[in-house]
């Protein structure tokens, strides 16, 4: 496996896979518009978007999607780690643990204080992986949302 920064030549497979992503977390499905999406995401560069590639057959595995997001008291740029998919034909295999070491690396090439996630109470499987990859829960904040439109 390979982890490199995804491009035009994956589109493709990759709206699959962000569509078998929301379709885990609920999403109706929507090929059209994940592309439009995932297009003016690397067209504007809004997000860094990793992939894990089969180098034998060049198949995206998975992928983590980062937003950029700021600290003005520490005055220093950290990453929201808002998307983690690995297709179901390669799960197992440490893909995960792979970009999530991509990810790590990302951080402290671009001088990020902070990688951050959340993911649901009950996906107790990702919660164990982001727990023995380092992460730790933040029980000092308390985490507030206003919906703007309905999904």
């Amino acid at each position: 496996m390979k982890i490199i920064k995804s491009n035009q030549h994956y589109l493709t497979q990759l709206v699959e896979l962000f569509e078998q992503y929301r379709g885990f977390c609920g999403c109706d499905p929507d090929p059209q518009a994940t592309e439009s999406f995932l297009v003016n995401l690397m067209h504007n560069e809004a997000s860094v978007i990793f992939i894990a590639v089969e180098v034998k057959t060049d198949r995206v595995m998975g992928f983590v999607n980062l937003y950029p997001s700021y600290s003005t008291l520490a005055l220093r740029r950290l990453w929201i780690l808002n998307d983690l998919g690995v297709s179901a034909a390669f799960r197992g295999r440490g893909v995960s643990k792979a970009l999530i070491d991509e990810v790590m690396s990302f951080a402290v090439q671009t001088n990020a204080i902070r990688v951050e996630l959340k993911t649901e109470k009950t996906n107790m499987r990702a919660r164990q992986l982001y727990k023995t990859m380092g992460f730790k829960c933040d029980d000092d904040n308390v985490y507030y949302r206003v919906p703007c439109v309905t999904l």
